[in-house]
């Protein structure tokens, strides 16, 4: 190919720009995921919702197990990835609420210190469904002066029922090693 046509074809390909929908797709008829991305949020869902879950970390850390289960429907769950003690490898855990309650005096329950707070929340909502992702900050310690802080996301959906926002499942998740959340610290 001789200069000039060349040139000429990487000055009109320069020009060019590549778009996207708000869903992220190649520009084209709008989808439905384009549709769910551009609804129009309740803002009084979000200040519930983050009620809602405000009043979910204050139970948490306060380790009243009668009052943490009030924040869930009756069968909802809990999901992580962890280590257990002598394990070579990471698993994922799925929970029924009832049975993360039965084991808490071996997690959170024997610790001397035990809270989790909300950092930063991002609410998303449409109707009596919502979901949210919390960076929160944990403090543990087996003694008073051994306290540790560390933080991580915890990704709930919640759906309304007459009137009452509460917990359908909860998946959580420490900070990544090179991923810090400092940003919303």
């Amino acid at each position: 190919m001789r200069p000039a046509p060349l040139v000429a074809l990487l000055l009109v390909l320069a020009a060019c720009r590549i778009e996207t929908a708000a869903s992220g797709r190649p520009p084209g008829p709008p989808t439905t995921a384009d549709s769910v991305a551009r609804l129009e949020e309740d803002s009084t869902a979000r200040v519930q919702v983050d009620a809602a879950l405000r009043t979910y970390y204050r139970r948490f850390s306060s380790r009243d197990w009668r009052a943490f289960r009030q924040s869930f429907w009756p069968g909802a769950i809990i999901t992580t990835r962890w280590t257990p003690p002598g394990a070579r490898a990471p698993r994922v855990e799925v929970q029924a609420l009832e049975e993360f309650i039965r084991r808490a005096p071996e997690g959170p329950g024997r610790l001397a210190v035990f809270s989790e707070a909300p950092i930063h929340l991002h609410v998303r909502s449409y109707g009596d469904l919502a979901d949210a992702w919390v960076i929160y900050r944990a403090r543990f310690g087996m003694t008073r002066d051994s306290v540790s802080v560390f933080y991580g996301v915890d990704a709930f959906q919640l759906l309304r029922h007459d009137g009452q926002w509460r917990i359908v499942s909860l998946a959580f998740t420490q900070e990544v090693a090179g991923r810090p959340l400092e940003a919303l610290r």
